[in-house]
């Protein structure tokens, strides 16, 4: 299932401004180091893998993803929004470094982009729609499912435990030739595959993130 939140999503680079404020509440629960801090008069919500830090300290950090509504069984509670950072530093402590543990959703490992295939290379093996009949089709499509046959051009693994895999068939005029399909199975750019999932329409990932139609719980087959 689809969560609303705010990724670094595929193709769209973080922010590089490096913020600074002073750490008023700090708690180490499950996998994060879990940090209220006071920045430009405002209090935040900061989690990153597990660091040492105490109440009182100075600490920058740089981008980071912002989810919404996020539920932490290890602190109990629900944040309305949290930030989950990975270039953070206490600033006596030196240069700013990733913090490894996080790095996967701060920096999503993306493989090599593969070529946009022509109209006519890829061919359907049976009712599959088309990227331009999803895009055409999907208020009649919404929340339904839907196999489409493309080629894989980008993949972005490790996204909150999810691939991202973006897909094109020839079809549709950019920016809409292109569909991104949300899944736990892995393939690779250049492979010809079938996906078959639920469409989801006018998908608002927050921070001005969004997609006219995306493909959750997404399966694969080649």
């Amino acid at each position: 299932m689809l969560a609303v939140l705010s990724v670094a999503v595929p193709g769209l680079s973080a922010e590089e401004t490096i913020h600074a404020g002073t750490v008023i509440y700090t708690k180490n629960a499950g996998n994060y180091t879990y940090i209220r801090l006071k920045e430009a008069g405002k209090k935040i919500w900061l989690a990153t893998s597990p660091i040492r830090v105490s109440v009182g300290d100075p600490i920058e950090y740089v981008g980071g993803d912002v989810m919404k509504t996020f539920e932490s069984k290890a602190m109990n509670r629900t944040f309305d929004e949290i930030r989950f950072v990975a270039r953070i530093r206490v600033v006596k402590n030196g240069p700013l470094s990733d913090n490894q543990a996080m790095a996967s959703v701060a920096h999503p490992k993306s493989s090599p982009v593969a070529p946009v295939p022509k109209k006519g290379e890829i061919k359907k093996t049976g009712k599959e729609k088309t990227v331009e009949e999803i895009f055409s089709g999907r208020e009649q499509l919404k929340d339904l499912p839907v196999t489409l046959r493309g080629k894989v051009i980008k993949v972005s693994r490790n996204i909150l435990k999810k691939n991202w895999i973006t897909l094109s068939d020839g079809t549709g005029t950019a920016p809409d030739d292109r569909i991104v399909a949300v899944t736990t199975d892995l393939v690779t750019p250049g492979d010809v595959a079938t996906v078959t999932g639920t469409l989801k329409t006018n998908v608002n990932l927050g921070a001005g993130y969004k997609y006219k139609v995306l493909i959750d719980d997404a399966e694969f087959a080649k």
